[in-house]
């Protein structure tokens, strides 16, 4: 069965698969399968792959992913702090109108 693969590599890799196609005068695809059945037959006899450390490019998506989150947390925080400001300045200013019976003396009520 063929299956069609999509992936990102970095530059680095990339130098070094078009010199290991080079070399064997072969396309950049068929040297990328090579590679992929050589890591492959190697695993299946028992030998080791050593995990590398992440690409600079997954590093810089990663670090979107998260700054994308920040953004959002911040949106979601200014917004709840902009209703909390609402919410204490409309109770500042029904509590500094003056209710008539406190503003006023008994008799100026009985003037009217």
């Amino acid at each position: 069965m063929v299956m069609r693969c999509s992936f990102t590599i970095d530059y680095d890799m990339v130098e070094q698969i078009d010199r290991f196609a080079r070399e064997r005068s072969i396309e950049r695809n068929e040297a990328i399968l090579e590679l992929i059945e050589a890591g492959l037959e190697h695993f299946e006899q028992g030998g080791t792959i050593a995990a590398k450390q992440q690409r600079s490019f997954e590093e810089l998506n990663e670090l979107r992913r998260d700054m994308e989150m920040v953004k959002d947390i911040l949106s979601e925080l200014r917004n709840e702090v902009r209703l909390v400001h609402h919410t204490i300045e409309t109770d500042f200013a029904r509590e500094a109108r003056c209710v008539p019976y406190q503003s006023r003396y008994p008799w100026e009520f009985w003037r009217k």
